[in-house]
């Protein structure tokens, strides 16, 4: 039967290994794509985290996000992307770099869409026409202040903080918590053969002890009878009888 202690840790394990195995390879999924192909954001089953760096989308509207912001972007196909509309907020590459913005307008042939206007939250004035080819993905959700968090979950730093401290911690607690309880049963060790034995022990002592009793009781007695007995003893008496002899010349005579 497993000890508190056993259960306890055993749930600590569970626990980090459910949080920490998914955050490791979420990273390195998206730390080794983003390192393969620098032109669409590192994406875990088509949805790419990515950190907000400038407030150009902090406004007062819904779907508004502040900087510092984590968002999450579905990479588009060419079919997603001429499904895009006015309000949608879309991320797009310019520069070298990517930009999140929303559509303020779109500008279409043959009904087919050439190109979007876009424009920050926050900003005054537009960022001009992006062809349609440039977007990657649409902005599905954000949750604000883990932005900066996810920047540094990449980073090798980061890994080893969010990671291997978590990892350290327990192993360090199942080692204290091991050394104790071999402690304390080593402390409370009475194995039934130990204990069966010392009780045979103790035993043979008792007999051991009550049989020297009893032949010591019957020695003194027979001591203390004997001394009695020796004081009733009086010196035996003795009668001088002279000694008689036969004369022979007498004894011839009378015949």
């Amino acid at each position: 039967m497993r000890s508190k202690g056993d259960i306890a840790a055993l749930v600590i394990l569970i626990v980090l290994a459910v949080i920490l195995i998914p955050i490791l390879a979420i990273n390195l999924t998206l730390i080794i794509k983003g390192s393969v192909n620098e032109d669409v954001p590192p994406s875990v089953f088509g949805i790419a985290p990515m950190a907000v760096t400038t407030g150009s989308m902090d406004g007062d509207r819904e779907d508004s996000f502040a900087e510092g912001s984590l968002i999450f972007v579905r990479i588009l196909d060419d079919e997603g992307r001429q499904e895009l509309k006015e309000g949608d907020i879309v991320t797009f590459r310019t520069n070298g770099t990517f930009v999140t913005h929303r559509i303020v307008g779109v500008t279409t042939s043959d009904g087919k869409t050439l190109s979007v206007t876009t424009q920050g939250d926050a900003n005054n004035v537009g960022d001009g026409a992006t062809p349609i080819e440039n977007v990657v993905g649409v902005c599905t959700g954000s949750i604000g202040g883990l932005g900066a968090f996810s920047i540094f979950m990449q980073t090798p730093v980061g890994i080893v903080v969010v990671i291997g401290v978590p990892v350290a911690a327990y192993i360090v607690y199942d080692i204290v918590r091991v050394t104790l309880a071999r402690k304390k049963a080593k402390a409370c060790d009475t194995s039934p053969d130990e204990t069966d034995k010392d009780e045979e022990i103790r035993r043979l002592r008792a007999l051991l002890e009550e049989k020297n009793g009893a032949a010591a009781s019957p020695s003194e007695a027979e001591d203390v009878a004997a001394a009695p007995a020796a004081e009733n003893v009086s010196p035996a008496e003795t009668t001088d009888v002279p000694a008689q002899t036969e004369d022979p010349n007498e004894e011839n005579g009378g015949k």
